[in-house]
């Protein structure tokens, strides 16, 4: 039994090393390496802890190995770093150029140029630098610049949350950390997605990331060329300017002097007045108004409108309305006609985008040549652009107030100066060398537009730029801010009767509007706060107040009859509307679209009879579709 066993054994065995030889055979007739019989029967036997274990150098040998061509990683590697460049670095500026053109003092044919070159730069360093690379860290790396995009795209156009606008208003970024957890929680899924299609699908990898970034710059593009149909693309920047010369300079007789203190709703008025007594005990001769509508609620087109008289239902575009209400507004031009000088000192871009607009009517217009500081511009774009594409977490870096882009944007020796709004340098300069009189004129009205109850709140109470730049504590800010300006207008005061000027002058401080807000209707009353120091009071009378039904008209109305001119056709003057007069006045608030993402969105007519400060008493008479908003949310 034992010998048959035996023999069975061996003819099995016999048949096995025929096979190994057959195998042998033909892999050397294939030209491959092979094992001797001897040496695969070792290899089988042979304990697994002596098979070859990979080495460090094994396992990154492997990371660069690449099979693909080098056309193939090149394609993937520049489109892949052309649609990070083309969105973040021109689509991005440019988007945010076009529809808000009227914020910017500079051109699109001067942003166009160092955009594209920095467009095209950033595609080639990012191409050449993910090409210095194989196999699976080229993977990893493009994933890692592709998902960026893709999150960045998505932020931009889907995952951002009302921010409001970027008008100087302080975010509360602090309680936002929820939000933001969230956030970074979306950019994580979003950004490991390529990679598990990398482990899982390699060629399907590679299709996701050269079409993706194909349909990403498709769809912007054909986004901007819409933009440039629609906007007047190659509008020119007027070369002039509004000039600080005799910012300081009075008539010797016959003075309007304007301060228009931004957002002082009455409500700041009131609380300033309270934190602060020593001002208003120090407003001796003025009248305080209380019941007096403003026009629009933002400063476009209110303080066009007050300095003009011509109204805007934004049914034209905003550069044809400033052309239409400078020509035509006949206010500013009969002073002048009447013999008197004319000094505005506002910013230009919200009010008259062009000075060109008011030549002939304002006489601190001067022209120069105008250079675009490119190094300025294309900063301040790339933050905006950053500001829109980053997520949340990151966007504080990046925050903007888009009120600087008009003082940074252009440099030119011949405009040193231009009339920029700075509150601190203003009252500074003020203080050192004081109030000057220009001998040989008639008379003046001079126009001052200070920052007010307005974002940013850099000045404090006494003139100085609080630590931080904040303006103060909390809630705190606009008040401290407030009282800064008047405390500023009494200092203005002070040089006047040191001067003998003051009981001719007719001082007047007012706002281009109330508090603000993105709403789609008001939520509650905004009233503009007016005081009025008549021409020839001087008997130290403490302050009065009034309740007499009042708006922007009568503001023009005054500024002629303190300078004797005729203002019939401007109706009644402050002074001749009585208290108990029944007046229909009208407001135009910019209402937001539904979800508060546009807020000029709908233009919202109220009518107001009776005391303005009871809301019961403004009633909405129209709401219609805004045609050519002049601010996006």
């Amino acid at each position: 039994m034992d010998n048959r066993e035996q023999q069975n054994q061996n003819k099995e065995k016999d048949k096995l090393t025929e096979h190994i030889e057959a195998d042998l055979s033909h892999a050397a007739q294939q030209g491959e390496h092979v094992q001797t019989a001897k040496e695969t029967e070792e290899a089988l036997t042979a304990p697994k802890s002596k098979k070859k274990r990979k080495t460090v150098k094994d396992k990154l040998r492997a990371l660069v190995k690449d099979k693909r061509s080098f056309r193939m990683r090149l394609l993937i590697a520049f489109l892949v770093s052309f649609a990070f460049a083309y969105t973040l670095t021109i689509f991005g500026p440019f988007e945010l150029y076009l529809p808000n053109k009227n914020y910017y003092v500079f051109s699109f044919t001067d942003l166009v140029q160092p955009m594209v070159l920095i467009g095209v730069g950033l595609t080639l360093l990012l191409t050449v630098v993910l090409m210095l690379f194989k196999g699976k860290l080229f993977n990893y790396l493009s994933s890692a610049l592709f998902a960026v995009t893709v999150s960045a795209y998505l932020q931009g156009n889907v995952l951002n949350p009302d921010l409001g606008t970027l008008d100087g208003r302080s975010i509360p970024w602090e309680s936002m950390t929820i939000s933001m957890l969230i956030n970074v929680a979306v950019w994580a899924v979003i950004f490991i997605i390529p990679y598990v299609v990398a482990y899982l699908k390699p060629k399907l990898w590679r299709i996701l990331l050269v079409f993706v970034s194909v349909l990403l710059i498709g769809m912007q593009s054909v986004a901007l060329v819409t933009l440039i149909v629609r906007n007047d693309y190659l509008e020119t920047v007027s070369d002039g300017y509004l000039s600080n010369d005799t910012i300081y300079e009075v008539s010797p007789k016959n003075n309007v002097v304007m301060f228009l203190l931004d957002r002082f709703d009455l409500k700041y008025a009131k609380e300033v007045f309270r934190q602060y007594p020593d001002i208003p005990e120090s407003l001796n001769d003025f009248i305080f108004y209380d019941n007096v509508c403003g026009s629009y609620s933002r400063t476009f087109p209110s303080v066009t409108y007050l300095l003009t008289g011509v109204q805007t239902d934004y049914t034209m575009p905003v550069a044809d309305y400033m052309q239409k209400a400078w020509t035509e507004g006949t206010f500013l031009q009969k002073i002048k006609d009447a013999g008197f000088e004319s000094k505005i000192y506002t910013d230009v871009n919200y009010v008259m985008k062009d000075v060109e607009y008011a030549a002939g009517k304002i006489d601190n217009i001067k022209e120069y040549g105008k250079k675009t500081d490119k190094k300025k511009m294309v900063s301040a774009m790339l933050d905006l652009s950053a500001y829109r594409y980053s997520p949340l977490a990151m966007k504080p870096f990046f925050w903007l107030y888009t009120g600087e882009l008009a003082n940074i944007s252009t440099v030119d020796a011949e405009a040193a100066d231009m009339h920029v709004t700075d509150d601190a340098a203003f009252w500074a300069n003020l203080k050192a060398q004081k109030l000057s009189v220009k001998e040989e004129s008639n008379g003046s009205f001079i126009f001052y537009h200070m920052q007010g109850s307005h974002d940013p709140y850099v000045m404090d109470v006494d003139g100085s730029t609080p630590e931080g730049g904040t303006g103060g504590e909390g809630k705190w800010r606009p008040y401290r801010q407030t009282a800064g300006n008047l405390n500023m207008i009494l200092d203005y005061i002070k040089y006047l009767k040191e001067m003998d000027l003051y009981e001719d002058t007719t001082i007047i401080i007012t706002a281009d509007h109330g508090d603000t807000g993105t709403l789609e209707e008001l939520d509650y009353q905004r009233i503009i706060s007016l005081m009025v120091k008549p021409g020839g009071a001087n008997a130290d009378v403490p302050i009065q107040y009034s309740s007499a039904p009042l708006s922007v008209k009568n503001i023009q109305a005054t500024v002629l009859k303190s300078l004797g001119i005729d203002h019939e056709d401007y109706g009644p003057a402050i002074d001749e509307v009585a208290e108990d007069a029944d007046v229909v006045r009208y407001f135009w608030m910019s209402g937001s679209d539904p979800f508060q993402t546009k807020r000029d969105y709908h233009l919202v007519t109220y009518e107001i009879r009776g005391d303005i400060k009871d809301f019961n008493n403004w009633k909405i008479v129209s709401k219609e579709k805004i045609l050519y908003p002049y601010y996006d949310a």
